[in-house]
């Protein structure tokens, strides 16, 4: 069923406010770190006279200190919401809507556990299918260098190799959606097997997947920048007002400004935009490898030239000999 894009976002709307509330929780305390941070950073430029570089290491700390937070927050509180997603998209894109009597959050965590164990092994697997994908598209750029020789293909190649590089991001999620597809259908296979014949179904339908991936990067760039300044320019006009009878503070009050417009940007795009751009990638994902199967002489090859596929591939056959 070729259900639009808007479409699945109106329909698990429960996915992304569950995504807001916990990034904004994430926002918040990030926000008052941050200014604690500033402070102490005030106070040492106090103690160490104009230095600068006493600030900066102290805000390049507090930074690193957010950054890892967010990774661990979206590794292990995140995760299993973001595969539960994948799978009620592929439930809505199969049959046009889930299983009555359970909220969409709830189900899609049951499917991940179901058909993965665990989180655990969905975020591994989607790891290695990532690692993968990228080896794998470098390989198809390579290939594109044949053509250098067309005057300006050069720069095509580079901006196309932009774009894929970007969109990888979606589109290990895509791929991983082919292991919900599978398991729908009632497929005998590992999950490890539906990944690694998703990877081989990606590789021969990249052309067609890249006018969304083409439109998914020019919209998250359009994205960061207008909501950035839109952060930017209240909070920079907010910093000179507190400093405006302290000029000695207002290069850090300015820094703390542009940090947090970031910071802002950064948790609404993940928020928002992200589980926007996976649907619209397992989508496009889904229609152009419908009715395809997985060609086995292009395997072949991708086993040559990515050693992170074959390891994919590897796991496959272990899983499958275990099991026997």
């Amino acid at each position: 069923m070729d259900m639009s894009i808007m479409k699945l976002f109106t329909k698990t709307m429960p996915f992304f406010i569950t995504r807001i509330f916990i990034y904004g929780i994430f926002g918040l305390a990030a926000l008052i770190f941050l200014g604690i941070m500033v402070a102490i950073g005030f106070l040492v430029v106090k103690m160490f006279g104009e230095s600068s570089g006493a600030f900066l290491i102290v805000m390049l700390i507090a930074f690193g200190v957010v950054y890892g937070a967010l990774r661990f927050v979206e590794r292990y509180v995140l995760y299993m919401i973001k595969i539960g997603h994948v799978s009620v998209i592929v439930e809505l894109l199969r049959t046009g809507k889930i299983p009555e009597g359970k909220g969409q959050v709830a189900y899609g965590k049951e499917q991940v556990t179901t058909n993965f164990g665990t989180a655990n092994v969905a975020f591994v697997l989607d790891s290695m299918v990532h690692a993968a994908v990228r080896q794998i598209q470098r390989w198809i750029m390579r290939v594109g260098d044949m053509f250098s020789f067309i005057p300006g293909s050069k720069n095509v190649i580079g901006i196309i190799n932009a774009i894929m590089s970007i969109a990888l991001n979606y589109i290990d999620e895509a791929i991983v959606s082919y292991i919900f597809v599978r398991k729908s259908e009632g497929r005998d296979e590992t999950v490890w097997k539906s990944a690694s014949d998703g990877v081989v179904l990606y590789a021969q339908s990249w052309k067609g997947i890249l006018k969304t991936s083409v439109g998914s990067v020019i919209f998250i760039y359009l994205f960061n920048i207008v909501v950035f300044l839109i952060f930017a320019f209240p909070l920079m006009f907010l910093s000179k007002m507190v400093t405006s009878n302290t000029p000695d503070a207002g290069f850090l009050f300015g820094a703390l400004a542009l940090i947090g417009a970031y910071v802002l940007t950064t948790l609404l795009k993940r928020a928002l935009i992200d589980p926007l751009v996976t649907i619209a990638m397992i989508r496009s994902y889904q229609i152009n490898i419908r009715n395809l199967e997985p060609a086995m002489d292009l395997q072949q090859k991708l086993l040559g030239v990515s050693s992170k596929f074959k390891n994919l591939v590897n796991k496959s056959k272990q899983e499958e000999n275990s099991a026997v």
